[in-house]
């Protein structure tokens, strides 16, 4: 029996070894101006076998797709023809994909510690962990969960001693978002570097313990390196070894699970998973959670420049939407003075899309953390999953301003 799954595991790899080309893929942004316009883009992406990466919210909202080439020409003709406005802002996707990749490699010899210049591989960001955790009497790791293909999802552990209210941090629950991944870095750097040093950093640590994640789906981030640059979600064999992969992790939380803005398709990026908690990512923060008293929890995705507080399955106000609002307007304010760039906030519903099963709602709904908030890192579309590396440290640096102003905000 154990040979036998082996072999399929075997022929599995085989069959995922060749990476997903991009060539001639243009990432375009389409405008619908009327409800019957949202309906005809919705129903040109299954048609067309467009990826989604932002959604059709409505009319007036802009909706990128990553259109292939066969599709192009028809997409685009459709979309004239009924008044719906195509805007090309990447014309070749694989280009800029290697462009990256390039320069990830023509830097990696020259690589550091906290190097917030380029982005990197879960390997990389690893060994950061451990030189960080042997470095600084301020950290400590642990592992609080292993994946289905058996890597460890870590959390560093950044504490001055003694017994306090925990603020929790994760990052990379979306595979293709690698942003993300890049800004728990950058604060985890923040933290490490400013106690004793920097005031607001200082008083932080002297209240609150930080957890950081920096990987919440470290087999879908180590995909999105070496097969298919856009992966969504983790790497679960579902439907025949050799057929779909992947949960969405961050519909797999036991909140409205299976509602509103989730799949039954294990072929789907948005596939809520058999069951809630059924997979070892969604595990993993819930284990880590129930061991501690947190007293807010942020989860870093992007992209849209949204900060969002619960609820994603209804439109119903949370009990505390007021006074998770006001936190919310503190924060983004803070942020947006940094480098000007601006955010909406709101519930989750109201400024992107409904969903169900999501990790924020599920802590404030299931496990009672009053502050729970989604943060949509940059841009608005011009780059959306590939932004540029010369971005990471100003995404960083006011991700960071407007997560100080909001812990703040709740002392």
């Amino acid at each position: 029996m154990r040979a036998t799954v082996l072999l399929l595991l075997g022929l599995a790899a085989l069959a995922s070894a060749d990476t997903t080309s991009y060539h001639g893929h243009r990432l375009v942004s389409v405008l619908p101006h009327t409800q019957a316009g949202v309906d005809l883009v919705n129903a040109l992406v299954k048609t067309h076998h467009v990826q989604e990466w932002t959604h059709a919210r409505g009319p007036g909202v802009p909706v990128d797709l990553l259109v292939p080439p066969r599709s192009f020409e028809a997409l685009v003709s459709t979309m004239n023809r009924n008044g719906i406005s195509v805007t090309v802002k990447i014309d070749d996707v694989q280009a800029v994909i290697d462009q990256q990749m390039e320069e990830h490699r023509a830097r990696k010899s020259a690589s550091r510690a906290f190097d917030h210049t380029q982005y990197h591989t879960l390997e990389e960001i690893y060994s950061l962990l451990d030189e960080v955790e042997a470095g600084s009497s301020l950290v400590t790791t642990y592992t609080a969960g292993t994946t289905y293909e058996g890597r460890d999802i870590r959390v560093a552990k950044v504490s001055t001693g003694g017994t306090k209210q925990t603020i929790w941090i994760d990052c990379g629950i979306h595979a293709r978002e690698w942003i993300s991944p890049a800004t728990c870095q950058y604060i985890l750097d923040q933290l490490t570097s400013g106690y004793g040093s920097d005031s607001e950093v200082t008083a932080l640590l002297d209240t609150y313990d930080f957890h950081v994640m920096p990987s919440a789906n470290p087999d879908g981030y180590d995909f999105t390196w070496t097969s298919d640059r856009f992966w969504r979600k983790n790497r679960v064999p579902y439907e025949g070894i050799l057929s779909c992969h992947g949960t969405d992790p961050n519909r797999n939380f036991n909140s409205s699970f299976g509602g509103p803005g989730t799949s039954d398709s294990p072929c789907s990026d948005i596939y809520h998973g058999p069951s809630p908690f059924s997979e070892k990512e969604s595990q993993a923060v819930r284990d880590a959670l129930s061991a501690l008293d947190t007293k807010i929890y942020f989860s870093i995705h992007s992209y849209s420049q949204l900060w969002m507080t619960p609820y994603g399955y209804t439109y119903t106000l949370p009990a505390n939407y007021d006074e998770q609002y006001r936190v919310s307007g503190i924060g983004v304010a803070a942020l947006e003075a940094v480098h000007g760039t601006q955010y909406e906030y709101g519930t989750i519903a109201d400024v992107i899309y409904q969903d169900s099963g999501s990790s924020s709602d599920w802590v404030y709904d299931g496990w009672g953390i009053q502050y729970s908030f989604s943060l949509e890192l940059r841009d608005t579309g011009n780059y959306g999953f590939l932004l540029p590396a010369e971005q990471i440290i100003p995404t960083g640096e006011e991700t960071w301003a407007g997560m100080i102003a909001a812990i703040n905000a709740v002392i």
